[in-house]
């Protein structure tokens, strides 16, 4: 049998993990003094509640420890010695989590292979679901990891930021970028692809920010190959609803989901991000 791990920082809903069995590692956020994992010590409603308190102290994110992929990985194998692993991770781009798994996969005696999705969010979980699916239909552990890879550069992810401050906080922006883009009112808008992580655009405003939001649904909608889109935000709905309402009229066909992202995104990006990600 096959079987699938992956890490809290994929955009799944809890039917998705039941019904395809899928194992997942959760990333850590600290603060207060305290760590917690996410989505079981503390769900992301929580987490994105605490994250506009000025008053609490910035949050920390953390990638799952050695051990909990080694005990992930030997407990599958013991109660399937025959089995094969596949372990679709963040990019690495954002967090040391692909690796720490590799190394996980070399302690431990069995078939186990470790993707860099090259995305995170709803991005990697349409990786997940498309490996679950085809493990579901008997495909073999190369013919799975060979699929997963190759739909890696039909995903695309645009991570809309609107503050700067939470990059310069989180380390993803140097202090003197933050400062002067406050002072310009910038809310650059992000795409991770190739491997990178871009500014594609530099938005002096919420009004340019609508544009280019509305511009990337546009294109979208005009693209029949796209089924699936993850619409994923740290703490508001509203640029969201838009792009789905919008969706929903001229694109009925293409299965939208809405979510709050995970604690390491919403650090990074703060109150206020979204993100637009379809394939």
């Amino acid at each position: 049998m096959i079987h699938i791990v992956t890490d809290s920082t994929a955009q799944l809903t809890p039917e998705e993990i039941t019904e395809n069995d899928l194992h997942v590692i959760p990333l850590q956020v600290s603060f207060e003094g305290k760590t917690y994992r996410d989505n079981v010590d503390i769900t992301r409603q929580q987490f994105s509640d605490m994250l506009k308190d000025d008053e609490t102290e910035f949050p920390k994110t953390s990638q799952p420890a050695l051990g909990q992929f080694v005990e992930t990985y030997e407990q599958i194998l013991n109660d399937d010695p025959h089995g094969s692993i596949i372990s679709i991770h963040l990019t690495h781009v954002i967090s040391g989590t692909v690796e720490t798994a590799r190394s996980a996969a070399q302690q431990v005696e069995g078939d186990i292979r470790v993707i860099d999705s090259q995305s995170t969010d709803r991005g990697m979980a349409f990786e997940v679901l498309e490996a679950a699916k085809l493990a579901q239909k008997g495909s073999t552990p190369d013919e799975i990891e060979k699929a997963v890879v190759a739909m890696i550069p039909e995903i695309s992810l645009h991570v809309f930021v609107n503050s700067f401050d939470y990059l310069v906080k989180g380390g993803r922006a140097s202090r003197a970028v933050g400062f002067i883009s406050s002072l310009i009112q910038l809310k650059p808008v992000l795409e991770l692809k190739d491997d990178q992580l871009a500014i594609v655009a530099k938005c002096r405003g919420a009004k340019k920010m609508h544009k280019v939001r509305d511009e990337i649904t546009e294109t979208l909608i005009k693209d029949p190959k796209v089924k699936e889109v993850g619409l994923s935000y740290v703490d508001s709905t509203e640029d969201v609803d838009v792009v789905a309402n919008r969706i929903k009229e001229a694109r009925p066909d293409i299965h939208v989901l809405v979510r709050l992202t995970c604690p390491v995104i919403m650090t990074h990006v703060g109150p206020g991000g979204f993100a637009i990600i379809y394939k």
